[in-house]
């Protein structure tokens, strides 16, 4: 794992929000816990809190992308391919009733 480390212009909003982040039992701070799986605390570093945040937006990018996918790939289904999928699943039971 190649890791890079770049410039980040913060606001005084962000620089608020990262600190919320990292105030333990604040409702940011559980958010984050809930999502990740871990505690940030005081002692964390901006960078730090910074890449949880960069994780937490990528994985929710890439559910976006999935969902948005799979909503495309079903809405392109026909009921040529419906009735592809019910045959399929006849045969299927057929078989493991044999």
């Amino acid at each position: 794992m190649s890791v890079s480390r770049a410039p980040v212009p913060l606001t005084e909003q962000d620089r608020e929000f990262l600190e919320a982040i990292r105030t333990p039992g604040s409702p940011e701070n559980l958010a984050i816990q809930a999502l990740e799986g871990q505690a940030l605390g005081p002692e964390t570093s901006t960078a730090s809190a910074l890449h949880t945040l960069v994780d937490v937006a990528r994985k929710a990018v890439l559910v976006e992308v999935m969902t948005t996918g799979y909503a495309a790939l079903a809405a392109a289904q026909d009921e040529e391919d419906s009735a592809f999928r019910r045959a399929a699943r006849r045969r299927a039971a057929e078989v493991a009733v044999d």
